[in-house]
C-alpha cells in the first residue's frame, strides 16, 4: 500500500526532518570528539567502528558498508593510515585486494570515542522510550529498504 502525500510546510517535510536530525547528530558527535581532544571526523569514526566489527575486511566491502565510493574510501583510509589508526595489507589470495585492519592505536581511539558517542546519542534521544526507539528504527529501516530497493513495494 502506497501512502498518499500532501505537501508539508518545508520545516515539517519528512525528508527535511530526517536530514536535520542527521546533520545535528553529525555536528554533535564532531564537536564532542573535538572537545575530548580527538582529531577524528565522523566519516573516520564510522570506519573505525565498522572495522571493530569486521577487522581485516576488504577495502571494497568496507566502502560498500560505509556507503562511500572507491575514491572517498581511499582518501579516508589514507588519512587514517597516516594517523596510525589502521593498516592495509594485500590479500594473500588476491594481491589486487587490500584488507584493512585497526592498529593498536586505532583500537584505543575507537574504544575511547565509544563512550563519547554514547553520551551524544543519549542526549539526542533523551525523553524517548525504548518503544519509541524501536519504532523509530523500524520506520527508518523501512525507508532505507524502500530507497535501496531491497523490499518489494
Amino acid at each position: 500500500m502506497k501512502p498518499t502525500f500532501k505537501m508539508f510546510p518545508r520545516e515539517q517535510s519528512p525528508g527535511r526532518v530526517i536530514f536535520r536530525v542527521a546533520v545535528l547528530l553529525k555536528l554533535g558527535l564532531s564537536r564532542a570528539f573535538e572537545k575530548e581532544g580527538f582529531d577524528v571526523t565522523l566519516e573516520q569514526w564510522g570506519i573505525l567502528t565498522r572495522l571493530t566489527e569486521s577487522d581485516g575486511i576488504h577495502q571494497t566491502a568496507l566502502a560498500e558498508r560505509v556507503l562511500k565510493d572507491r575514491h572517498n574510501i581511499t582518501r579516508i583510509l589514507n588519512l587514517l593510515e597516516k594517523a596510525g589508526l589502521i593498516r592495509r595489507e594485500s590479500d594473500p589470495t588476491d594481491k589486487r585486494c587490500q584488507r584493512v585492519f585497526l592498529s593498536d592505536k586505532g583500537k584505543e581511539v575507537q574504544a575511547a570515542l565509544l563512550p563519547v558517542a554514547i553520551e551524544v546519542l543519549g542526549q539526542a534521544f533523551q525523553g524517548l522510550s525504548q518503544e519509541d526507539l524501536v519504532q523509530m528504527i523500524r520506520i527508518l529501516g523501512r525507508i532505507i529498504d524502500n530507497l535501496s530497493g531491497s523490499r518489494p513495494a
